[in-house]
């Protein structure tokens, strides 16, 4: 009685095996399963995942863009441009009050002869850019500066104009009342 036999449902085991129920041997070999995976590979499969799931946001936000609105008002830009100034008005050649006549133009001057500012009060003599005081205004020639006649005269408005030029700057030559010109000899 010892002994079994094969036909009673038993058979002997050995440690390590385990029978299982349908009489098959079932065998695990010593670590496997999740606990026996090297630290490293779970710390690769984490970056992995979070590198997978950064993207997934990235993209999430992007195909949203622009659905969101903001509350409060849209900023404008400003474009800064310089506000045009209105050319000052015409005013005689010089401003003298209207009680007051204006001198008379001296007969003697002549084109390549030389001429004073004078009559001016101080205020200086008006040079336009044509002859007559509907041209603007150029430059101011001062009391008593000295001036080459280099054309005219023109009448416009009662007056003689003549073109005058400054002796050391060729660039500034205009047309000037006669009636504030005075001749003088060659410097």
């Amino acid at each position: 009685m010892g002994q079994r036999s094969a036909d009673d449902g038993t058979q002997d085991t050995s440690p390590g095996r385990r029978v299982g129920r349908g009489g098959s041997n079932e065998s695990r070999p010593a670590g496997t399963g999740l606990t026996s995976i090297p630290i490293y590979i779970w710390l690769l499969g984490l970056v992995v995942v979070l590198l997978v799931m950064a993207v997934a946001g990235l993209w999430a936000l992007y195909l949203m863009r622009g659905q969101w609105t903001t509350s409060g008002p849209t900023p404008t830009p400003i474009v800064w441009t310089p506000t045009p100034m209105a050319a000052p008005p015409a005013s005689p050649t010089p401003t003298v009050a209207p009680t007051e006549a204006l001198p008379t133009a001296s007969p003697d001057i002549v084109v390549g002869g030389y001429v004073r500012v004078m009559g001016t009060g101080g205020s200086g003599l008006n040079l336009r850019q044509g002859p007559g005081s509907n041209y603007p205004r150029m430059d101011v020639a001062l009391e008593d500066e000295i001036f080459l006649v280099v054309a005219g005269p023109t009448e416009a408005g009662g007056v003689q104009w003549w073109k005058i030029r400054d002796p050391q700057n060729e660039q500034r030559a205009w047309w000037a009342a006669g009636n504030f010109l005075d001749p003088v000899p060659p410097p």
